[in-house]
């Protein structure tokens, strides 16, 4: 039985770790967004990466940073209202978090989202994103 516990206890450090790894990349992807750095932007981002948007579009890693340094509305540029991050191992993490956009009219729409991260050779890199569109409460 105490086997179990330190093997639980040694699990979760190295998940907390794992994600403590993936932190530092969103705080560079953040920075790369801001100043539209393509370059960097592309290393962060994996070869066949997907993102599949609230109405069910699918772009790959062109599209996706061709919107990212134009300026668009995206969900990894918009405020984070809520974030929670879950490792998989030493290799995968996903973070789930919900942010704010301003639609046309300037309403904030709220959105649900997914980024998974993947560990290669040359680090951390979001492998696929996905965005919900929620509801408005009535």
């Amino acid at each position: 039985m105490i086997f179990v516990g330190v093997f639980a206890v040694q699990a979760q450090m190295e998940n907390n770790k794992t994600i403590s790894e993936v932190k530092s990349p969103r705080q560079k992807l953040l920075t790369a967004i801001k100043e539209r750095d393509r370059k960097t932007l592309d290393t962060i981002y994996a070869d066949d990466f997907t993102h599949t948007h609230a109405s069910g579009q699918v772009d790959g890693k062109t599209a996706r940073l061709d919107a990212l340094v134009s300026g668009d509305k995206t969900i990894e540029s918009a405020e984070v209202n809520e974030t929670n991050f879950r490792a998989y191992g030493k290799t995968t993490v996903v973070a789930v978090g919900q942010s704010s956009i301003a639609d046309e009219n300037q309403s904030a729409v709220k959105y649900r989202w997914t980024l998974v991260y993947v560990k290669a050779k040359k680090g951390w890199l979001i492998a696929a994103s996905q965005a919900t569109r929620l509801a408005e409460k009535q």
